[in-house]
């Protein structure tokens, strides 16, 4: 993707916000959490999430790296129903979704609604690219 087009879409997306934790916006449908996730430079921006327990939520994860990354949450879909859309490649195990492949210029997003309150903390497993970040379920 071009640099201006990158550019206009964190204009149009937003860049995290400010405080503890970037609040889900309500862009798009009235009864949605839309959390916007840029991946960049190696990091996860905003590294903090806050949706809400029993209120649809969609992650939107944005790869604006020429690298792989992942999405590799850790309990946050226990036991949950979720749709996964975009250009991610969704990888499952024993436990359930493991990860999701996001690949340069890819986008993936992940729609669900969130039943248990908590933190829960994803990473970007690929060999050294050390990327963390914590969705805040309330």
């Amino acid at each position: 993707m071009p640099v201006a087009l990158r550019l206009i879409f964190l204009i149009m997306v937003g860049l995290p916000g400010e405080g503890p934790a970037a609040q889900a916006s309500d862009v798009g449908a009235p009864d949605e959490d839309r959390a916007p996730v840029v991946i960049q430079g190696r990091q996860f921006t905003p590294d903090r999430t806050l949706l809400h327990q029993g209120r649809k939520a969609r992650l939107v994860f944005t790869n604006l790296d020429s690298e792989l990354h992942t999405f590799a949450p850790s309990g946050l879909f226990a036991g949950e129903s979720f749709i996964i859309a975009g250009n991610g490649a969704p990888e499952f195990g024993p436990g359930g979704l493991k990860r999701v492949i996001i690949p340069p210029d890819g986008v993936a997003e992940i729609s669900f609604t969130p039943a248990t309150r908590g933190e829960y903390r994803y990473i970007c497993d690929m060999p050294g690219h050390q990327m963390s970040a914590l969705i805040i379920v309330e």
